[in-house]
């Protein structure tokens, strides 16, 4: 999976003082590592960055990077760090990679169609939102998609269910729940008593 290119500039001034001057001149600090070569501190532009997030699902992407210094290269998005409040770009993390050099990756799941028990009155729980494989650079996708029309109440659709082809190695248990329909949950509403209780009193005789 492959987007347009973008350009790398290494940077000399590390520090948490420079990459906020970096991102306020609309640039975006990362570093690119892996390969058996030396981590390089480099700079991209943040919105050209951004566009190429924006067309993506998942943030583990492959993209070509011209590199200043070395020229065109492969990376893997590894991690994108974001603002807590404002969501802007913060860091970015790539990693160098071969055509012929498996990856490790997680890769998103995404639950397609309604659910047959969730029309029934039942409702999804989406527990596993992606999946750890490894496979070479040309096998990632954006997603792993599963229909889950066919799931009644009570189905449970676990990592194995997924049917992945063999060229994914999985990194996660096999046996690990991705989502499952549980049944409508039922108010217990607790049972008003009607009346006063009856009081039996004995009636004296008349001597």
């Amino acid at each position: 999976m492959k987007d347009k290119k973008l350009i790398a500039k290494k940077r000399v001034l590390d520090g948490s003082s420079n990459s906020r001057r970096l991102r306020r001149t609309g640039a975006l600090p990362g570093v690119i590592y892996g390969d058996e070569k030396a981590p390089v501190s480099i700079e991209v532009e943040a919105h050209a960055f951004e566009l190429i997030l924006n067309h993506h699902a998942s943030e583990s992407m492959i993209i070509d990077v011209a590199l200043e210094g070395e020229g065109d290269i492969s990376v893997l998005v590894k991690d994108v760090q974001h603002h807590p409040v404002t969501s802007d770009l913060l860091h970015v993390d790539m990693m160098r990679i071969a055509a012929n050099k498996p990856i490790h990756v997680d890769i998103p799941v995404d639950l397609i169609g309604d659910a047959a028990g969730v029309k029934a009155g039942g409702s999804l729980e989406h527990t596993m939102h992606s999946i750890g494989v490894e496979c070479l650079p040309a096998d990632l996708v954006e997603a792993f998609e599963f229909d889950v029309s066919e799931m009644e109440i009570g189905s449970v659709l676990c990592v194995a269910d997924l049917g992945l082809d063999s060229k994914y190695k999985l990194l996660v248990d096999e046996e690990a729940i991705v989502a499952s329909v549980h049944a409508p949950k039922v108010e217990e509403e607790e049972e008003e008593e009607a009346g006063e209780p009856e009081v039996i009193t004995a009636k004296k005789e008349e001597a």
